[in-house]
């Protein structure tokens, strides 16, 4: 696991370093060959990542992104070389055979050129909205003939937007429309919150178990820094000791549904239990606990809060385990899930008893200890892989031959890769960062495609990056017609 395999090496980085809200178009859960699209973001330089599929890719189709929502586009002609957009950075990417064409708002329509132009090469045609008044901040044109692409824009995203959403946020910060070469508007979304999926879903999930679900998870979910500029302030250690940009209410408004946590014991410390991803502190879990408490209290949404590895100031005595567990218990109180419940129990069930927060706790004699509180911990399916190939095989592997879906305990596929000791050490892959970039986009199409029918519990790196919780979400509205 990424604790064990990195606790060496951060160690020795260590020693060496010390809204505008709006309502976009309603998409059909229901139908999942109809043309959808998706905002993303990507981990290392936050950029804004579009990504669509079923796509009818024709002639002068066209992907606008905007800072509002757009009611309806219009055409209109430019002069070339107008500064209104630009061309692709090194950052433009694009799935698939070839990239479509990009064009960020800043610089040129056109690269300038010494050829002399005919009257018609002096025009352009461009795209507004709302008539005029909204801009179109970004113009992606789709490769003809290919339905499903996923491109890195070069628009920064900052995440002040994502802590100024509250449980009232529709849609904020950017919207995407598919467009014909009419300017019909195909198919549209925006950056979303999504507080209360699981309530807006009780009609057709209420019968079920969390295990009969589709959770989005995150990796070493405490594992985050307030207000961090990685452009700014990345180091080797934070290279790979963050894995989520979003604090715990953040994951929480946007889908997150299970917690990854390993708690240290700090003796000294005024709070002496802190978050930690291997031997780095990260944040107080008073912190985090906060943040669990006061989403559930305003959602009524179901948690599962996982506590595992254990990795500092434990030592192999039950001691301070006692010390977390009678913390865990004051801090939560009533919404602690009696196990009583089990693993069995209905979304329905969990509901009536209001006691929405499962203390997962991964060592068994402690659940022995204390039957009034802990469950069992969430089995963590980590294929400790370092490139895509790999991981794409074990996941694929693991859901291939799962017989752990006819339990009722959770299962979380860990689906980020993990680096080896030396890779931390000597920077070879670029940090955590990198790597989830390198594969968040095709988890998020493995998942929608392929893996998501059975899955339970997927948990990733910089989950935002991720269309992991809009997959979640339509596969679990999907259920019952299946």
């Amino acid at each position: 696991m990424v604790g064990k395999v990195l606790r060496l090496a951060l160690l020795l980085l260590l020693l060496a370093s010390w809204t505008n809200e709006g309502q976009a178009q309603t998409e059909s859960y229901e139908n999942p060959n109809a043309l959808k699209v998706w905002l993303t973001i990507s981990a290392r330089k936050r950029f804004l990542e579009v990504s669509w599929t079923n796509a009818p890719a024709n002639k002068g189709d066209q992907l606008l992104v905007t800072r509002e929502d757009a009611l309806s586009f219009q055409s209109q002609l430019l002069r070339k070389h107008t500064p209104l957009a630009g061309f692709p950075s090194e950052e433009g990417s694009g799935s698939g055979d070839g990239s479509p064409s990009y064009v960020p708002n800043s610089g040129f329509t056109a690269r300038p050129s010494t050829k002399a132009a005919t009257k018609e090469e002096e025009q352009e045609q461009y795209w507004v909205a709302n008539g005029g008044a909204t801009e179109v901040v970004a113009a992606i044109e789709p490769r003809q003939g290919l339905s499903t692409q996923w491109f890195t824009t070069g628009l920064p995203f900052d995440y002040a937007l994502s802590r100024n959403a509250t449980v009232q946020t529709a849609c904020y910060g950017f919207w995407a429309s598919y467009i014909d070469a009419q300017g019909n508007i195909l198919a549209k979304t925006c950056l979303k919150v999504f507080p209360r999926w699981m309530n807006d879903l009780k009609s057709k999930i209420g019968e079920m178990r969390l295990r009969d679900l589709f959770i989005p998870g995150t990796h070493d979910s405490g594992s985050y820094r307030p207000n961090f500029d990685p452009l700014l302030r990345e180091s080797l250690v934070t290279k790979y000791a963050l894995t989520q940009d979003d604090d715990i209410r953040g994951q929480l408004m946007h889908g997150v549904r299970y917690l990854d946590i390993r708690v240290g014991y700090y003796r000294n410390s005024p709070d002496p239990f802190f978050i930690y991803h291997g031997i780095t502190k990260q944040r107080p879990l008073q912190e985090v606990i906060n943040q669990v408490r006061d989403f559930v209290y305003e959602t009524n949404e179901i948690i599962i809060f996982g506590l595992k590895e254990f990795p500092v100031g434990f030592g192999k005595g039950l001691g301070v385990h006692r010390l977390l567990v009678s913390y865990l218990r004051d801090q939560f109180q009533d919404l602690i899930a009696h196990p009583s419940l089990t693993w069995r129990a209905s979304l329905r069930d969990i509901w009536a008893r209001r006691q929405n927060v499962f203390l997962a706790y991964d060592h068994e004699a402690m659940v022995e200890e204390f039957p009034d509180v802990l469950f069992g911990s969430v089995e963590q399916r980590w294929g400790n892989k370092q490139t895509w190939a790999q991981l794409e095989t074990y996941l694929r592997n693991i859901n291939d031959f799962d017989v752990s879906r006819f339990s009722s305990r959770p299962v979380s596929d860990m689906a980020e890769l993990t680096p080896e000791t030396w890779d931390v050490i000597l920077d070879k892959t670029g940090g955590l960062r990198k790597m989830a970039d390198n594969v968040n986009w095709r988890i998020s199409q493995l998942y929608r495609n392929e893996l998501g029918t059975n899955a339970n519990i997927v948990s990733a790196d910089f989950i935002r990056g991720t269309t992991l919780v809009e997959t979640a979400i339509e596969y679990n509205a999907r259920k019952i017609y299946m």
